[in-house]
């Protein structure tokens, strides 16, 4: 527990309370107030389960083979999601007022693939993270630091968007490497609207926000944002990426007409 306390310090010093931070915190209404806080506290819960998702894949990563550079951002990512976790932690206790606890372990969810051959999980785990939840994640931190006002907000968002940045680069870069063949990409395509089911379709349900118009200023966008900013990146970056890489993109995109346009 000692090491875990000395981690959520060691964040708290990356994201200080400075005066125009506290202003801002002090002359919001005490329930808006509250209900931020939490919404950083729930970031942080999400932020330890990425990293239990990064574990799976990284090990998945280990045994049947990568680019050295794939697995170095690979084992990096789970750290990485680790210091997540403790930093939204610290920057909800300046919100609450209180102690943030550590996130209770919980099981991490990786996309249902039982049917999917052995020696393409790894491969496919890698993609559902990099290729779609970082990439949308990455484009979420931008949408939010563009809104975000609040000093504190934006150091932490700052933070947080580069290191998704470069695990987003990792799912790209296995896909684009020799360690993923030309026919496996092909094959790929079957199985992109499970990735999204799993890494996509969290980003567009309502009712995550206990604040659902937001307080983008405090880091906090608003459900309609979130919703517009992963469609846009599903749309923009993410099926244009697979079509460029070989993957073909006919499932998914009949996929993404039935559940996104909902």
């Amino acid at each position: 527990m000692k090491r875990l306390r000395e981690t959520r310090d060691e964040a708290a010093t990356r994201v200080p309370l400075d005066e125009d931070s506290k202003k801002a915190i002090a002359g919001l209404d005490p329930v808006l107030r509250e209900r931020i806080g939490i919404q950083w506290r729930v970031r942080a819960t999400a932020e330890l389960r990425v990293a239990g998702v990064f574990a799976g894949a990284s090990q998945g990563l280990f045994e049947r083979g990568a680019d050295p550079k794939v697995l170095s951002i690979a084992a990096r990512a789970v750290s990485d999601e680790v210091r997540h976790a403790a930093l939204c932690g610290a920057v909800s206790e300046h919100y609450l007022e209180r102690a943030a606890e550590w996130p209770v372990p919980g099981t991490s969810r990786m996309p249902k693939l039982s049917r999917a051959p052995m020696q393409l999980r790894p491969t496919l785990h890698t993609l559902a993270m990099g290729c779609v939840n970082e990439t949308i994640a990455s484009a979420w931190l931008e949408a939010s630091l563009r809104e975000a006002t609040v000093p504190l907000a934006r150091s932490a968002i700052r933070e947080l968007i580069a290191d998704d940045v470069h695990h987003a680069r990792m799912g790209w870069a296995h896909l684009a490497s020799g360690f993923v063949s030309k026919e496996t990409r092909i094959t790929l395509g079957a199985w992109l609207p499970a990735l999204l089911e799993a890494a996509a379709k969290p980003w567009t349900l309502k009712g995550k926000l206990n604040v659902p118009e937001g307080a983008p200023e405090h880091g906090v966008p608003s459900e309609s944002t979130t919703l517009s900013v992963a469609r846009g990146t599903v749309y923009g970056v993410i099926l244009p990426g697979f079509d460029a890489l070989g993957v073909p993109t006919g499932a998914a995109r009949e996929w993404c007409a039935r559940t996104l346009e909902q």
